[in-house]
């Protein structure tokens, strides 16, 4: 039963990712994403930023914290203009094509990183 609800983070991020993907695709010019989709960029990113945090890690932190958000941050607008280019749609159904699709990544990006910031605000004024 232990080993099931250690999943439970891991199941939360992949869906508030997911469900904050979607909110991007909806503010960047109403375009249209699919749930799948969403999920499926979300599981890309978290493997590939996720791997490359345990490496950080392994290696005794050898890339400092601001070097590793900003290379996080190119490799997530990186993956959105490869991924999400040809799935993403304006309203008028027109794919998004890449540099739409990165944007939409940044959006993405600066939605987590806002959430981010408020959690630990939020753990913060709860501490005191």
């Amino acid at each position: 039963m232990s080993s099931i609800l250690s999943f439970i983070p891991l199941l939360l991020s992949i869906a508030l990712y997911t469900s904050l993907v979607k909110l991007a695709a909806f503010l960047y010019k109403r375009a249209l994403l699919s749930w799948r989709d969403a999920c499926i960029f979300s599981l890309i990113l978290l493997t590939v930023l996720g791997t490359g945090t345990l490496l950080n890690r392994l290696s005794g932190n050898a890339i400092p914290l601001v070097v590793s958000i900003a290379a996080g941050m190119v490799i997530q607008v990186g993956i959105g203009a490869w991924y999400l280019a040809p799935r993403a749609r304006t309203a008028g159904g027109e794919p998004l094509a890449a540099k739409g699709a990165a944007m939409l990544a940044l959006i993405a990006y600066g939605l987590i990183a806002i959430l981010g910031v408020l959690a630990g605000v939020a753990v913060t004024a709860l501490r005191s």
